[in-house]
Order: C-alpha cells, then sequence, then structure tokens
C-alpha cells in the first residue's frame, strides 16, 4: 500500500486567502503558535473527567488514557465530528478521524506540541433517515447495493435516545459482510462487531464502540454530546446562548451575508429559526421560536416565557441542544481548540458563523477542510490504463467520453440515416391520403397507421442501437464499474461506501502528511 496525492477540485473554500472570516488564522506557524497559547476553559479538568467515564466502559488503552489526561491539563485539540452513521459509514467518518491523527502528528514533530485527537459523536442529531443505511459495491453483480437498518421505521427524538432492535442490527451487518465476502479479514469483523451490538444498547453506544475498537491505539478520545454530564456542564453555556439568541442570529445574518458576498458563493445554513436552539430531545426534537409577542417562545404546541425556559434548561438540559448555527460555538466554548477539521459545507459554514463568535467574545480555531481519500486497487489501475483514462476532477466526464466514442466507432451511421431516409419519405408518403380524409376514412385513422409505421421505424433504430451496445457490453461494464466504484453518483466514493469495504480499519497512516488534495491510497 502506498499513497499519492492529486489535484482533484478547486479548493472552494481556500482560508489563507478569506482569513478574515475565520479569526485571521490559517494552517501556518504563526497562528498554530497563537491558539496554543491561549488559556484553557475552568470547567477542562471536569470535562476531561466526564469523557473518562463514559469511554472506560469500552477499556481505555494507555494511550487514550495519556490523552484524556493531557485534556485535563488544558491540551489543546484537534477536532472534528459526524453523526453515528450505521457501523461508522459512510467512509469519509473514518478518514475525518485520520484527518485529526495525521495533523496531531504534525503538531508534534514540527511544533513539539502534545495535541489531544477529540471525535465528537453528534449523538443529539435526529437525521436517523441520513444514518441507517450503508453503500457497498457488488462485485459479483457489478453494481451498488443499499443495506438499511429498518427503513420504514421513524425516529423523531436525538437518536443518542434510540435503542435499537439487536436482531434487526445483526442482520444489517451480515447482509454488509456478505458484500465484503469470505475472508479471515470478514470474520474478525463479525465476531468484534456482534460481540458490540450485544454488548452495547443504543446507536449512538454501538457507534463509539466501533470507533473505540479502530482508533483505541491511536490514542483517539470520542466525545458522546449526548452524555447528561455534558449537558448538565453545559447548562450556562446553554443558558447563555439563549438570553443572547437576538444577538448571536443577527451576528448569523450579518456574517453570512458578508461572506456569501464576498466569496460570490449561495449560502450552506438555510435556516428559519430565530433562537438556533432545539428542545424535546427523548420525544421530538423541535426548534425553539420567538414570537412577535414579548417575552413568548413556541416549543411545538407549547407557548413558553423566557423565563420558562432558562428554568428548564436548568433542570432538564438533556432535552436541550444545539442547531446548526450553534453547535460550533458549543464546541468552542467546550473545548481548547487547535485545529477544527471539517468538510467543504463544514468550512463554509463555519466562515458564515464568524460574526456570532465575535459577538460571544469566543475565539475560533483553526479551521481546516478535512482530507479527502480515494481507494484504488489493482482492478481500478488496470482499467484506468486500459481505456487510457487519467484520474483526475474530470474523470466522470472521461468515462462518459470514452462509452460515447466506442459507440459511435461501433455504430454504422448509414444504417441510422438510412432509417431517417425512411421515415422521412414515409412522412411523405402518407401526405396524399389525407386528401381522402372524410366521415368514414378519418385523419385520426389515417394518423394512427401512419405512427405505428414510424414507431416500427424508431423501434428499429433503437433496438439497433441497443445490439451495439450489447456486443460491446464487457467493455462498457469495464467503464460503468470504474464510475462507480470511483465516483458512485458523481462524489468521491468515500461520500457512499462502507469503509469495511476497503479495509479502512486496517491501513497505516503514518506516512502521511496533511493535504488539502485528493489522496489516492493504491493497493
Amino acid at each position: 500500500m502506498h499513497f499519492e496525492t492529486i489535484d482533484f477540485s478547486e479548493n472552494l473554500h481556500n482560508i489563507t486567502d478569506n482569513k478574515q472570516f475565520y479569526g485571521g488564522l490559517s494552517y501556518d506557524e504563526k497562528s498554530i503558535k497563537e491558539v496554543l497559547q491561549r488559556p484553557m476553559h475552568s470547567h477542562t479538568a471536569e470535562l476531561g473527567s466526564i469523557i473518562e467515564t463514559d469511554m472506560s466502559q469500552y477499556g481505555l488503552s494507555k494511550a487514550q488514557q495519556r490523552n484524556i489526561e493531557l485534556l485535563k491539563k488544558g491540551h489543546k485539540v484537534v477536532i472534528a465530528g459526524q453523526q453515528a452513521g450505521l457501523f461508522m459509514s459512510p467512509s469519509y467518518i473514518i478518514h475525518k478521524i485520520v484527518s485529526i491523527l495525521v495533523v496531531v502528528k504534525e503538531l508534534k514533530e514540527k511544533h513539539g506540541y502534545d495535541a489531544v485527537p477529540v471525535f465528537w459523536v453528534a449523538g443529539e442529531d435526529h437525521d436517523y433517515e441520513e444514518v441507517n443505511h450503508t453503500h457497498l459495491y457488488d462485485k459479483y453483480h457489478r453494481r451498488r447495493v443499499k443495506v438499511n437498518y429498518k427503513p420504514n421505521l421513524t425516529v423523531p427524538m436525538s437518536i443518542g435516545f434510540y435503542n435499537y432492535d439487536k436482531k434487526a442490527m445483526a442482520e444489517a451487518l451480515d447482509k454488509i459482510l456478505r458484500y465484503i465476502g469470505d475472508s479471515s479479514y470478514a470474520a474478525a469483523l463479525k465476531k468484534q462487531v456482534t460481540a458490540s451490538i450485544e454488548r452495547c444498547t443504543s446507536w449512538t453506544e454501538l457507534f463509539h464502540s466501533l470507533v473505540h475498537e479502530t482508533f483505541k491505539d491511536d490514542g483517539l478520545v470520542i466525545f458522546n454530546s449526548h452524555l447528561e454530564a455534558v449537558r448538565e456542564l453545559e447548562v450556562p453555556i446553554m443558558q447563555n446562548m439563549f438570553k443572547q439568541h437576538k444577538a448571536i442570529d443577527a451576528a448569523f445574518k450579518e456574517g453570512q451575508e458578508e461572506f456569501i458576498r464576498t466569496l460570490n458563493k449561495a449560502p450552506v445554513i438555510q435556516t428559519e429559526t430565530n433562537v438556533h436552539l432545539f428542545a424535546n430531545a427523548a420525544s421530538t426534537r423541535t426548534l425553539i421560536t420567538e414570537t412577535e409577542e414579548e417575552n413568548a417562545y413556541v416549543l411545538g404546541d407549547e407557548k413558553l416565557s423566557k423565563d420558562e425556559i432558562l428554568k428548564r434548561i436548568e433542570q432538564s438540559p438533556i432535552e436541550f441542544s444545539n442547531n446548526v448555527v450553534t453547535r460550533p460555538l458549543m464546541q468552542e466554548m467546550l473545548f481548547n481548540t487547535a485545529v477544527f477539521l471539517g468538510g467543504g459545507a463544514e468550512v463554509a459554514y463555519w466562515g458564515e458563523l464568524h460574526k456570532v463568535f465575535s459577538v460571544m467574545e469566543t475565539d475560533m480555531p483553526i479551521v481546516l477542510k478535512r482530507m479527502e481519500f480515494m481507494h484504488v486497487d489493482d482492478r481500478i489501475s488496470k482499467l484506468l490504463e486500459r481505456y487510457e483514462l487519467t484520474l483526475d476532477s474530470s474523470i466522470t466526464d472521461q468515462i462518459q467520453t470514452r462509452k460515447e466514442t466506442l459507440i459511435k466507432k461501433h455504430t454504422n451511421d448509414q444504417v441510422l440515416d438510412e432509417i431517417e431516409r425512411v421515415k422521412s419519405s414515409l412522412e411523405e408518403s402518407f401526405k396524399p391520403l389525407y386528401e381522402y380524409a372524410d366521415e368514414y376514412f378519418t385523419s385520426g385513422i389515417i394518423d394512427g397507421n401512419k405512427t405505428r409505421h414510424l414507431n416500427e421505424l424508431e423501434y428499429l433504430k433503437k433496438r439497433y442501437s441497443v445490439d451495439v451496445k450489447r456486443s460491446l457490453r464487457t467493455e462498457l461494464n469495464n467503464l460503468d464499474e470504474l464510475s462507480e466504484k470511483l465516483m458512485p453518483n458523481g462524489a468521491l466514493q468515500e461520500r457512499l461506501y462502507h469503509p469495511w469495504q476497503y479495509r479502512a480499519c486496517n491501513w497505516d497512516y503514518s506516512p502521511l502528511s496533511y493535504t488539502d488534495k485528493l489522496t489516492i491510497i493504491k493497493s
């Protein structure tokens, strides 16, 4: 296995050229020195103890214990987060974590600093339909397949409250492993994951367990944002956010407008709320909305005052959580962050939120786009070489052009031209018949007969095209396989496929350095 980097896509959110939206920071020596010198939060040791208690149930490695102790002492973190996808799917979840570990390694090697790698599990999210499935490539039928866990189920509460059906989860695992194939690797996966399914209860616990087993030896600290102890720690922060919601909303709208005007891009954050906090997490997670009446808020069917909401935050903090506008703010008010890593959209919306950090007098961390990866095995390499294709951002268009060229090369244009000539001749031949149309010999009868003849000629044309493609079945299927494996739905494979398909849990990332280019993993 070795790594290569290629320019695959334009850096849509070039932070270095737009530092005014990112606290004036970029991933350089000056910015790193600045963030490492910031004072730590007063609750840091307590936060570390909460994380330690939660992670202990999964069995802390020595590396994890060391990093938790560093966190308690105020060492800065390198952090990223994600919803709890089914069995750690899709692959970019693994790639986010690898990005964290690579940056932590660089901070140690280049700056002599022991940063703490932290992965934030967004257990408060309620987008069940986004996390209840995964995709795999079926090598036998050469197609993409979707594997679901209970696709018809509705989960309106935060996913962290949902206790999964162990039988259904085991069935989903078996379906996935069927596409992984028989091997010692698949057998080991089945044993390990089955044990986790039986041991855990909630959706986020299972996700946490799998991430833990995969990265415990790397010292990864896993933060479950949905823990009751975390919510209790957040009470004063959440109450302050609620008290300041008008200032936060105004700063968000002003900052977003400035960001999209400067970069000439559509907004990433789309929200109609004006409070930017969720409640009722255990039942139906709902946004709090301020009404036009003074001191009046709506929460589902309830109408509440400001004091009533503040009291609820105090008494039942587990019921409250952040939305997209206030979640980054909460992260920075909880953790002492050096670097935050996110996808392209995340990097953009952090830029849209720059004035929110200012109004809340909270420093932004260094914001980096996470690393992107593409797995290229021997077969893919051979197919790329066979069809003289270059792996770059135009690969989808290259494949389509290659298919069209193949088809055109084997298509006799004279046949198609002759069919069109016959169609035109038929049209002309029918014209005299309309001169004899009457109540017995209607134009409708003539139209119907002409249409049937024309349809037969159109069928002849289509059938010829089908037979040409059928003769090229092997070549076209090879090209379709390339497209499905590399860029399913026109997006990088990591955004769709399950990481186990690439044995992504077993590759050594230590030779890597941070890059915003696409990293090709060749095996």
